[in-house]
This record gives C-alpha cells, sequence and structure tokens, in this order.
C-alpha cells in the first residue's frame, strides 16, 4: 500500500512537472494572446496560431491545447475554425504516432468539406489520410488515397500541392522497389521520379527534392547505373550540405561509399566512411551510427576481402601457406572471442529482458489496482449522482403538480368570484324590473280610489304596465333557461343544428317589430350548413343578439347574418346599423358585468341582462362572442364555433 502511495505521489509530480513545463511554452502564449483577445473567434484563434508554432516541437502540449479550442467551439457553438482545429488534431495525432484518432479525425474533416463542395480542402485531407497510412505502413492505402488527391491537384491546378503529392506518391514506388527484388519495379520507380523531378523544376522550383535525389541514387545504384547514382548522390549532398543536414548528408554519403565499392575504389570508399562517422560524432546523432552499421560493415568487408586479396598474390606458395594457416587460426580464434561475446551479451540481454519483464508486471498490477479502484470510486460516484437526479426530478415533477393544482385553485376562485357577481347581478335587476310594474300598479290603484281618472290616462298607465309586465316575462323566461344550466345534473343535449333555420325562426317570431321598423334581414348563411351544439343555448344566445340588433337598429336599415370558416372554426356574424357602442361598454359586456338597460331607438325597454346570459351560455357549449363597435355605425356580433 505504501509503494502505491509513493507511485500515485511521482504521478502527480510528473503531472505537476509536465503542467508547470507547458506554462512556461505553448501555454504562457496561448495566456497572452487570450488577454488581448476581444471575442470568442480571436480566442479560438490564439489556441490555433499557437498549436500550429509548437506541434513539431511539443506535440503533446499543442494537443492539449487544440482540444481546449475544441471544447470553447462547442461551447459557443462557434463553428467556423471548427474545421481548421480538427484538421490540425489529427495532423498531431499522427505527429504523435496515435494513427487509428488521426485517420478517424481527418475523415471528419473530409466529410464535412465534402457537404461545403470545398474542393481544396478535400485535396489537402486525402493527402493527409494519405500520410497517415504511409507512416503506419500501409502503402496501397496511401497511394489511393494520394492517388485522389492528385487528381483533385489536377483539377484545381494546384501546382504545389501537386508537386507534393507526386513525390509522395513517387517515395512509395521507390520503397517498394528498393524493398523488393523485381527489375521492373525498379525501373517504374525511377520514370516515375524523374518525371516529378521535371514537373517540380518546370512548375514548382520551391519544393524540396533532397529525399527523391536520395532515392533516385540508390535506386540507379541497385539497377547498377553508376553513373546516374553519382550525379543523383552529388545533387542530394550539395543541398544537405548547403542546409547543414548531418542526417540526410550522411544517408547520401554512403550511397557514394557504395558506388566507390562497386567501382573498387576502396580506398575512397574508406575515406567517405570515415568522414561519415566525424559528422555523425559531430552532430551527436548516435542513433545514425546504428541505422548505418549495416552499411558500414558490407563496406569494412569489402575491403578487407580486396586488403586480403592483393597480400596473396604479393607472397610466394609457402608464405601464402604460412598466412593462410595464420589467418585460419586468427580467424578461428575471432570467431570463438565473437560467440562467446554473443553468448554473454545475448545471456545479459536476457538477464535484462526478464528484469524489465517483472518491472513491468509489477507496474501493471498496481496501475490494474488503481484502475480498479478508480473505476469503483467513479461508479459510487455515479450512482449518487444518478439517485441525486433522479430525486431531483421527482421534486420537480412534485413541485409542477402543486403548481398546476394551485393554478387550477386560481382559476376555479376567480370563477367563482365572477359567479357571485353574475348571480349577484341577476338578482339586483329581478328585484328591479319585478318591482317596477308592480309599483307602477299600485300607484294607478292609489290614485284611482282617491279620484276618477280619465280613460285615456287609465289605458295609457295599463300600456306601461303591460310593456313593463312583457320586459319582466321575457327577463324570466332567460333567468328560467340560465337557471336549468346550474343545476348540477343538466347535461347538454349535443345535436345536429342548422343555424339558418334558427334565424328564419327568429325573423317570424320579431316579424311585427322588423316591420314596425322596416327593417331588411339579409342571411347569407347556407341553408346546408350545420354545427353541432346543445339547440337550446344556441336558438337562446342567435334570439337575444336579433333581439338586441332589431332593438338598437335605425328605422329602414340592414340586419346582416354572414358565415365564415376556418381550419378549426365556423364564425356567425350578425351585423346591425344602430346606435353602436363605446369602448367603455364593450368591455364590461365582455367581463361579463351587469349594464343598465338601454333603450331602442324606438323606446323599446329591456332588463340589462341578455348579453351577459349569453357569453354564460356560450362558453357552456364551448364557443365564444367577440364584439365590434362604433357610436352611430353599429355592432357586429360574431359567434366562434369550433368544429
Amino acid at each position: 500500500m505504501r509503494q502505491l502511495s509513493f507511485l500515485f505521489i511521482a504521478i502527480l509530480i510528473e503531472v505537476c512537472n509536465f503542467r508547470a513545463h507547458a506554462q512556461n511554452t505553448g501555454w504562457d502564449k496561448v495566456d497572452k494572446q487570450l488577454s488581448e483577445a476581444s471575442n470568442d473567434s480571436t480566442r479560438i484563434l490564439a489556441y490555433y496560431k499557437v498549436a500550429s508554432e509548437i506541434y513539431r516541437s511539443n506535440p503533446q502540449e499543442a494537443q492539449e491545447i487544440v482540444s481546449k479550442g475544441l471544447s470553447l467551439i462547442s461551447e459557443k457553438k462557434f463553428e467556423p475554425l471548427q474545421i481548421d482545429l480538427l484538421n490540425l488534431q489529427g495532423i498531431i495525432y499522427l505527429k504523435l504516432n496515435n494513427f487509428d484518432e488521426s485517420v478517424k479525425i481527418h475523415f471528419k474533416v473530409l466529410k464535412k468539406r465534402e457537404e461545403r463542395n470545398d474542393k481544396k480542402g478535400m485535396m489537402l485531407s486525402f493527402l493527409n489520410i494519405g500520410n497517415v497510412f504511409n507512416k503506419s505502413y500501409d502503402p496501397d492505402q496511401a497511394l489511393k488515397y494520394y492517388q485522389r488527391a492528385l487528381d483533385l491537384s489536377k483539377e484545381l491546378r494546384d501546382t504545389r500541392n501537386r508537386a507534393n503529392i507526386s513525390t509522395n506518391i513517387g517515395n512509395i514506388y521507390a520503397q517498394n522497389a528498393l524493398n523488393g527484388g523485381k527489375k521492373q519495379d525498379v525501373t517504374k520507380a525511377i520514370d516515375y521520379l524523374v518525371k516529378t523531378v521535371e514537373f517540380c523544376k518546370a512548375n514548382a522550383p520551391e519544393v524540396d527534392l533532397f529525399n527523391t535525389y536520395i532515392l533516385l541514387s540508390y535506386l540507379y545504384l541497385k539497377a547498377d547505373k553508376l553513373e546516374w547514382s553519382t550525379y543523383y548522390t552529388d545533387l542530394a549532398i550539395d543541398i544537405t550540405t548547403k542546409k547543414e543536414d548531418p542526417v540526410g548528408e550522411s544517408y547520401a554519403r554512403i550511397n557514394r561509399a557504395n558506388i566507390y565499392v562497386k567501382e573498387k575504389r576502396f580506398d575512397l570508399a574508406a575515406k567517405e566512411v570515415t568522414l561519415i562517422k566525424r559528422i555523425i560524432a559531430k552532430s551527436g546523432f548516435t542513433n545514425l551510427t546504428e541505422d548505418l552499421q549495416g552499411d558500414f560493415d558490407k563496406i569494412a568487408k569489402a575491403i578487407k576481402a580486396q586488403d586480403e586479396h592483393l597480400i596473396l598474390s604479393d607472397q610466394d606458395s609457402s608464405d601464402r601457406k604460412f598466412h593462410e594457416d595464420a589467418e585460419v587460426l586468427r580467424v578461428r580464434i575471432r570467431e570463438e572471442l565473437r560467440e562467446k561475446y554473443e553468448s554473454e551479451k545475448k545471456e545479459l540481454e536476457n538477464k535484462n529482458l526478464l528484469l524489465k519483464n517483472a518491472n513491468v508486471k509489477r507496474e501493471a498490477h498496481w496501475i490494474k489496482l488503481m484502475g480498479l479502484l478508480t473505476f469503483f470510486v467513479l461508479l459510487i460516484f455515479l450512482v449518487m449522482i444518478i439517485l441525486l437526479i433522479k430525486k431531483n426530478r421527482l421534486l420537480h415533477q412534485e413541485k409542477l403538480k402543486v403548481d398546476e393544482q394551485a393554478t387550477e385553485i386560481k382559476q376555479q376562485h376567480a370563477e367563482l368570484v365572477q359567479a357571485d357577481r353574475f348571480r349577484a347581478s341577476i338578482f339586483s335587476v329581478v328585484s328591479h324590473d319585478l318591482r317596477s310594474p308592480l309599483s307602477t300598479f299600485q300607484a294607478l290603484l292609489s290614485v284611482s280610489k282617491i279620484v276618477d281618472l280619465p280613460a285615456h290616462e287609465i289605458k295609457s298607465m295599463l300600456i306601461t304596465i303591460g310593456n313593463q309586465v312583457t320586459a319582466a316575462s321575457k327577463m324570466l323566461d332567460s333567468l328560467l333557461v340560465w337557471s336549468s344550466q346550474q343545476m348540477a345534473n343538466e347535461k347538454l343535449d349535443i345535436q345536429e343544428i342548422f343555424p339558418y333555420q334558427i334565424i328564419k325562426d327568429c325573423e317570424n317570431l320579431f316579424m311585427d317589430r322588423i316591420n314596425l321598423k322596416k327593417l331588411y334581414i339579409d342571411i347569407k348563411i347556407s341553408p346546408n350548413l350545420s354545427i353541432h351544439s346543445d339547440l337550446k343555448r344556441f336558438e337562446f344566445i342567435i334570439r337575444n343578439i336579433f333581439n338586441n340588433a332589431i332593438k338598437f337598429s335605425f328605422s329602414g336599415k340592414v340586419i346582416i347574418f354572414e358565415q365564415h370558416e376556418t381550419d378549426s372554426n365556423i364564425l356567425i356574424s350578425i351585423r346591425d346599423q344602430g346606435v353602436g357602442m363605446d369602448e367603455t361598454k364593450i368591455r364590461a359586456l365582455k367581463g361579463m358585468q351587469q349594464q343598465h338597460s338601454l333603450e331602442g331607438t324606438l323606446e323599446e325597454k329591456g332588463n340589462g341582462i341578455g348579453l351577459m346570459l349569453c357569453h354564460e351560455f356560450a362558453n357552456r357549449i364551448k364557443c365564444s362572442i367577440t364584439i365590434e363597435s362604433r357610436v352611430g355605425f353599429g355592432s357586429t356580433f360574431t359567434i366562434h364555433i369550433p368544429r
């Protein structure tokens, strides 16, 4: 357990050291540019610029910076630079030899560029995908995507990228030819690379052809065309010397040494090898010695064989035999020493390998334990989060239910208050309108006891009393219909209704008053129009609105019934050309507030509750009534009936 603690502390120290180093390099640049950024676009651009500058020298840090930039894009939903950042992330993954992630991201970028029909971007994506496959040792797939990139570069006439892609394809052909033994592969690779060199010199002179020259020199050497091999080797050495590139110069000079061996100029080959070793020692790239050791051994063996041949040719037969025996003995001793050395070296390597494997297993064991511990901690944490989320969701649902119930209670309270006010208004109207004819009749009786009234005055008073009784009777009829609705067991009798017929029945009912005022009734409603509603209540609404239209119309005017239809409603409007109403009266009617009855254009009396009951009945049968009116121009009442 103590070792586990030490391992955990060591990991923390390494992470802190790495982070501290990152802050002193790329992250410092990011922080500086972010402090100068004025918006999200420039912040994202800062991440992109810094990562582009440092990914060759510090790809791991560049990857962290790119990931931060992509997170900001996702957070702010800002996508203009997303493709560039994703493309850079794919290149960095290739630098880190994470081939799977690199190719996955490049395919994602390719898809986005294809959606935009960005052909140049598609060409670069194909090139990047080819680079991934080439570096992951899959030359066939690399050639496939290089060729698609090359086709697009030709279509776009992009000579620079065409030159670079052509050199990549030529490199693959060359590697296949050098690794194989087919002469036709060597010839094919040489032809392709020569054409690529000619194209680059003519159209893209800025393209670096050093690697192409090196490959051509190797290919010509394999084809035993030493003159051409020497030509391209000299070009490569000249370029690398000017660029002070010790790696490239070493590879070029080793090919020159191999050419000297083929030409049997062993002294020059030895000098070239010595020069190469001096270059490697000066540069500090000691791993180059291991890479070129095979060529060194091959050249040394050839020089040695030539020296032995010269010595043997200068001695007589006896000396030759003596030296042969000595050489055999020397070779035997050398072989025995070499075998002993190799055996001891192999034994030491095996011990080191066993020790290394033991350490790896031990570390793997601790890492596994840490992983299991981390997994269980995360699992417990996840379960707690899920339980909290579930509890929070239940609380939220309960709160919603309580809010809905509170809203419903408020609505019911408002309806009860309104209903109470409505009933109070009705009782006030009933008490007033029933008392008026009784008071008048009582006054008539009282006066008749005191004095004898003329017959015409008695008749006039009786007519007045009759009108008041008629109005009170109509009011009682309306109240009977309304009171039946208020009964708890009252149900709507929904049936098919034809509004045209109801209007005609009302017209016949009011015909005397219509003729008295010389009104014209224009019914623009189809006799075939049908609705589904409660007949008694719908007829009450039509009759009351029609009655008011007659009451407040000027003589000789028109009352118009019209129909309109929408996707969800059937609209029946009743428009008169009477006295009209102002906004105050309209608001009172919409608020179902009882109004003092107004006299009609021929001094007709009313009780003021007809329209209030119309609104009440309309709500009961799921309809609504809208009012439009202008003083002196008449009113329009529209009934909205759902389909």
